[in-house]
């Protein structure tokens, strides 16, 4: 596998696709105006005493303004900490004294990381959760966490295990989590623009109700009903497609961080163990907890237990992320069951890596994940 070439694409397509999310925001934005702009007009009984330019640039203005709050509300709201995240779904944090072998052997790959990185370790959440899977959560390094399954520990090696890490790593310094609170914040004041529409629609379907003198079908009602149905239709629209334009961005850093868990680890299979192995489980990476879906897009593999359409899913199907990695791939998935499963290695100590031999040999090749942060800045 060339990761760099791989990584190089996921880059490129995802710069693509943020470009064609900032013009489909613009783009929206006028149609409204413009819309809005031509329903005003053509009411007689309206007096509007400004020029078409005045007008357009008071109503795009007014548009613009509700994206802008909508998105700093959403933005706002989605600051919490990776901690925050992690407790909400369920998770449990890790004491750096556990005592348990499968925690203690994660522990040990989270600090590998960490010491090759220069970076602060992460706090570590685990899932009572029989799934393979894992996520990173927290806008910045300093309140980043790392979760993972329960199932993930007894059923992945120490090797698998390093890829898995690496993989939620690169995430983390590549700002992913940054770029999709972005790409969401911006989705939901398109949103509003919708939402703005259903709230005139239901208030002058009220003020009908309750008021009998009034005349039905004046020509201001029927202005406020066509700039309340223009918004709805408009704002869902570009919800919509800002969520189409976000999981295919969700996708590239996916396929991004997979390479970059090839180079920091120089290990393919060790990333690839992993997503055979979720293909292979009975219940692969789908979580239990309530709050999954609301996640989705953090996860390693796909959590949610119903498929989604090709086009809205947050992760590609789990054949073409090995096949990137792994071309002489033949198809066949790693069958294991959380159940019966041997566990792996339960320290460091039962492999023939020594701890000090293992952290030597990822020093070199993580050393690119401070580098990997600053040349791929989100925008």
């Amino acid at each position: 596998m060339n990761f760099f070439e791989h990584q190089d694409r996921a880059r490129s397509h995802t710069a693509r696709l943020v470009f064609l999310m900032c013009a489909g925001v613009l783009s929206l934005i006028a149609v409204t105006s413009g819309i809005l702009i031509l329903i005003l007009r053509s009411q007689k009984e309206i007096v509007i005493n400004a020029s078409t330019w005045q007008l357009g640039l008071g109503v795009s203005g007014g548009v613009l303004a509700l994206v802008f709050l909508g998105s700093l509300y959403k933005n706002l709201q989605l600051r919490a900490g990776g901690k925050v995240i992690a407790e909400r779904l369920g998770g449990q944090l890790v004491s750096p004294e556990s005592q348990n072998l499968d925690e203690a052997r994660v522990l040990n790959v989270v600090e590998e990381m960490a010491i090759a990185s220069g970076a602060s370790v992460p706090a570590l959440y685990v899932l009572e959760d029989a799934s393979i899977n894992a996520f990173a959560a927290g806008l910045t390094p300093q309140d980043a966490v790392i979760g993972i399954t329960r199932g993930a520990l007894i059923l992945l090696t120490r090797e698998e295990l390093q890829g898995l890490i690496a993989h939620e790593f690169s995430h983390i310094y590549n700002g992913d989590m940054r770029l999709n609170t972005r790409l969401t914040a911006v989705t939901y004041g398109l949103l509003l623009i919708g939402l703005t529409g259903a709230m005139i629609l239901r208030g002058i379907s009220l003020r009908g109700a309750s008021s009998n003198n009034e005349k039905k079908g004046n020509n201001a009602t029927q202005a406020l009903m066509m700039v309340g149905g223009a918004l709805w239709v408009l704002g869902y629209a570009g919800m919509f497609f800002g969520r189409l334009i976000k999981a295919a961005v969700s996708r590239e850093r996916e396929f991004l961080a997979d390479a970059s868990a090839v180079q920091f680890t120089r290990n393919p299979q060790s990333i690839a163990g992993v997503l055979k192995k979720i293909g292979g489980h009975t219940v692969g990476s789908q979580l239990k907890a309530a709050h999954a879906a609301e996640f989705s897009h953090l996860y390693f593999s796909d959590g949610l237990k119903f498929a989604t359409s090709s086009m809205t899913a947050t992760h590609p199907p789990l054949k073409v992320r090995i096949q990137r990695i792994d071309p002489q791939w033949d198809g066949q998935f790693s069958i294991v069951n959380f159940l019966d499963e041997t566990p792996a290695p339960n320290t460091i100590f039962e492999t023939d890596v020594k701890p000090s031999d293992s952290v030597k040999e990822l020093v070199f090749d993580l050393s690119a994940i401070p580098h990997a942060a600053t040349s791929d800045q989100s925008p």
